[in-house]
């Protein structure tokens, strides 16, 4: 067996890609509104303080707007402009998943509306999809 040493800045970076921490989405809670995705495709506002209040396992707390592009100084005061705001949605990682697309068999923008009772547009902000 051929033990391989891995590069120290290699490993420093690997960590530096990781923009959002455990840390930082408590912050966010503050921040923001929290929204809960029901099982009938339904977004009710709900009242959480950490990330402590929910299974991890189960659900994932989500950035309506991307936070990269919400936190990009140029594109942030077009939100604020245009008046879309941020919001975070607690829900299934199955849907979490489904929403970027990073599922083992994607749906179409259709399916994901049968599916699951709400339209993908309305979970993830996109200049041409979203209301």
């Amino acid at each position: 067996m051929e033990v391989v040493k891995m590069n120290k800045k290699k490993a420093k970076k690997k960590k530096q890609t990781h923009l959002i921490t455990p840390k930082v989405m408590y912050n966010e809670i503050a921040l923001y509104p929290v929204y809960l995705l029901t099982a009938r495709g339904r977004l009710t506002e709900i009242a959480i303080c950490s990330t402590n209040e929910y299974n991890h396992s189960r659900m994932h707390l989500h950035h309506y707007i991307p936070y990269e592009q919400y936190m990009d100084t140029r594109k942030h005061q077009w939100f604020i402009t245009n008046n879309i705001k941020q919001k975070l949605i607690l829900m299934p990682i199955q849907v979490h998943e489904q929403v970027h697309q990073q599922a083992i068999k994607n749906l179409s923008d259709d399916d994901f509306l049968y599916k699951y009772g709400i339209s993908r547009w309305d979970l993830i902000y996109n200049e041409r999809y979203s209301k």
